[in-house]
């Protein structure tokens, strides 16, 4: 069966559910609902609190840091790559590099 996400009015999503249509969601429950899709490469299934994007009919996460940017898959995208050393690393939004995670 299909997922369809219930958005509000900024685009942001409230809820997931499962049913048979689009049509059933609004009529049923009311709102605003844009089906999501599980599992496909190159479309990002909905979560709470994810906005909808629909020029490109995809979800995005919430921003996690204000420098970083959205690419055309709806990915965030930092400005700096992270390093490919194979250690861990954490953003840091100051300085606007990667720190190295001490374990």
């Amino acid at each position: 069966m299909p997922h369809y996400a219930e958005l509000n009015e900024t685009n942001t999503v409230l809820r997931v559910i499962v049913c048979d249509s689009k049509e059933w969601c609004e009529t049923s429950l009311g709102g605003t609902w844009v089906r999501t899709y599980y599992s496909t490469p190159d479309k990002n299934y909905a979560g709470v609190g994810w906005t909808f994007h629909s020029e490109k009919e995809n979800f995005s996460a919430p921003k996690p840091y204000p420098s970083w940017a959205l690419d055309d898959t709806c990915i965030w995208q930092p400005p700096v790559p992270y390093p490919s050393d194979d250690k861990l690393h954490t953003w840091n939004e100051e300085t606007q590099s990667w720190d190295e995670t001490k374990a």
